[in-house]
C-alpha cells in the first residue's frame, strides 16, 4: 500500500485550481531573482500575513490564503483556505476551506509539515483560528486526520519536534490568549499550559513555540514568546523561568560557547538577550520595532549573528554575543516601512547561507551574510506582511524563495548569480 502524506492544517473542501503568471520588476545587483511561478490564489485584499509552509523534502507546499471582510468578492467556502501548491508551477492541487461566515484574515496559521507517523511521508499541521483547533490533514487529498481543541484562535505556526524521550515527534501549539497544548503524533494530549500562571495580564503568543535544550541540561525545553516576556517550560509543561519584557518575536542560539542557549527577544522598544539556563539578561539594545527569527553563524566567522528587520527599511546583523552591529543594509525607503524578520537560505548552492529579507512595500532582497551587500532584488507592487520561506522545491541543490504576498498569491523566486 502506498504511504499517504498527511497535512495538519485547517479546511474542509478539496478543489483543483490553475495557475497565473504576470509581470514583475527586478533590480540586478550582480545577481537576479527570477520569477518561477505565481500561485493562482488571488484575493480582493492586501493583508494576507501568514507564511507558507513547506515539507522537509520541498515537495509539499501549503499556503494559508484568506479573504477580508468587506471585500467586493462574495465570501464562499473557498475564500479562506489552505491550498496545497505544486512545486513545479504553483498550481493548486487541493483547497481546504472554512465556512463563509467564519472567514477572516486570521482564519488560518502558517502550517507545519513533517512526518508524524514514521511512514516516510510528511503530514501537515495547522491551526484553524475560527474553529479554535489544532488540525492535522492528509497532504495527498486534504482529508482531516485528527483535531485537538484550543481555547481561542492561534496566530503562530505549530511546532513539530521531538520533545520527550518517547519515539516520534510531538506537536506544540499556542493561541493568542496564551494557552499552549502539547500532543503526541496521533493527537492525544500530553499536557496543557496557561500563561496566566505567570500572573501576566498581557498573554498574547504570536510566534511558534521553540523546542530545544535551552538550559544546557541535555533535556528538551519549550520556549515561548509573549507580549509580556519569554517563558521556558520543561518537557512536562512546568515553568522553569520567565522574565518580564516584550517577546513578540524570539529565537535562540548558543552565542557564547557554553552549554546553554541564548534567548533573543524583540518588541516595540528593544532587543534583549537572556541566558537560557538562568534567565539572566546578557545585553539589551534600544532598537525599536525590530523583528527577529534567525540567529546563526551565517558568514562563517565563528561567531553567531542575530538578523533583524527594522521599521524604516533596514536589515541589521548583530553580534549575538554582545548585541553590537556587524552591518546594516537598507532594502526599502520610508520611515514607517516594515521589514519582516530576515531568514537564511542557501540560494546559490554553495553550502553557505544568504540572508533573505522582505519589506512591506513588496520588495525582496538577497543579501550577502558577510557584510550585507545586496546580491539581488525583486519587487511586486503588493504588500508583504510576513517573512519569506526558503526551500529547495525543484531538487537542484539550491533553495528557492517563496514569498507570501498580501493579495493571497505566493511567488516562487530562483536566484542566479
Amino acid at each position: 500500500m502506498r504511504p499517504r502524506t498527511v497535512i495538519a492544517v485547517v479546511g474542509f473542501v478539496a478543489i483543483l485550481g490553475g495557475l497565473v503568471v504576470f509581470g514583475l520588476t527586478v533590480w540586478s545587483s550582480g545577481g537576479t531573482l527570477d520569477e518561477t511561478w505565481v500561485s493562482d490564489t488571488p484575493r480582493d485584499t492586501d493583508i494576507n500575513h501568514h507564511a507558507v509552509g513547506v515539507g522537509p523534502d520541498g515537495d509539499v507546499i501549503v499556503a494559508p490564503v484568506a479573504e477580508a471582510r468587506g471585500s467586493t468578492d462574495q465570501i464562499t467556502n473557498t475564500s479562506c483556505v489552505f491550498a496545497r501548491l505544486r512545486p513545479t508551477d504553483g498550481a493548486v492541487l487541493w483547497r481546504n476551506g472554512i465556512p463563509p461566515d467564519d472567514c477572516f484574515v486570521h482564519a488560518l496559521t502558517e502550517p507545519a509539515i513533517a512526518d508524524l507517523d514514521g511512514d516516510g511521508t510528511p503530514e501537515v499541521v495547522g491551526i484553524s483560528s475560527i474553529e479554535n483547533a489544532l488540525v492535522t490533514y492528509d497532504a495527498e487529498d486534504g482529508s482531516e486526520r485528527w483535531r485537538v481543541p484550543l481555547e481561542t484562535y492561534g496566530f503562530g505556526r505549530p511546532t513539530i519536534e521531538n520533545l520527550t524521550s518517547a519515539p516520534g515527534p510531538e506537536i506544540l501549539a499556542s493561541d493568542v490568549a496564551g494557552n499552549v497544548v502539547a500532543t503526541r503524533a496521533n493527537g492525544s494530549v500530553l499536557w496543557r499550559f496557561e500563561l496566566n500562571r505567570t500572573g501576566w495580564t498581557e498573554r498574547t503568543i504570536r510566534e511558534a513555540p521553540i523546542v530545544d535544550d535551552v538550559d544546557g541540561d541535555s533535556q528538551q525545553e519549550v520556549l515561548l514568546g509573549s507580549d509580556s516576556g519569554p517563558v521556558v517550560l520543561s518537557a512536562t509543561g512546568d515553568i522553569e523561568w520567565f522574565r518580564n519584557g516584550t517577546a513578540t518575536y524570539l529565537t535562540a542560539a548558543d552565542a557564547d560557547g557554553d552549554d546553554a542557549l541564548e534567548v533573543f527577544t524583540s518588541g516595540t522598544l528593544s532587543i534583549t538577550s537572556y541566558d537560557g539556563e538562568s534567565g539572566a539578561g546578557e545585553w539589551n539594545r534600544s532598537i525599536t520595532n525590530g523583528r527577529i527569527r534567525e540567529a546563526a553563524d551565517a558568514d562563517g566567522d565563528g561567531t553567531v549573528e542575530l538578523f533583524v528587520g527594522k521599521v524604516g527599511g533596514d536589515v541589521l546583523a548583530l553580534d549575538a554575543a554582545t548585541g553590537d552591529t556587524e552591518w546594516s543594509t537598507s532594502i526599502a525607503s520610508g520611515d514607517s516601512t516594515i521589514v519582516s524578520p530576515p531568514v537564511l537560505g542557501d540560494v546559490d548552492g554553495d553550502d553557505t547561507s544568504e540572508v533573505i529579507a522582505v519589506s512591506e512595500d513588496g520588495r525582496v532582497a538577497v543579501l550577502d551574510a558577510d557584510g550585507g551587500s545586496v546580491l539581488a532584488r525583486y519587487e511586486r507592487n503588493v504588500p508583504i506582511l510576513t517573512f519569506a520561506t526558503t526551500a529547495d522545491i525543484d531538487d537542484d541543490g539550491r533553495e528557492e524563495i517563496l514569498v507570501r504576498y498580501g493579495d493571497g498569491r505566493v511567488v516562487a523566486l530562483d536566484y542566479a548569480s
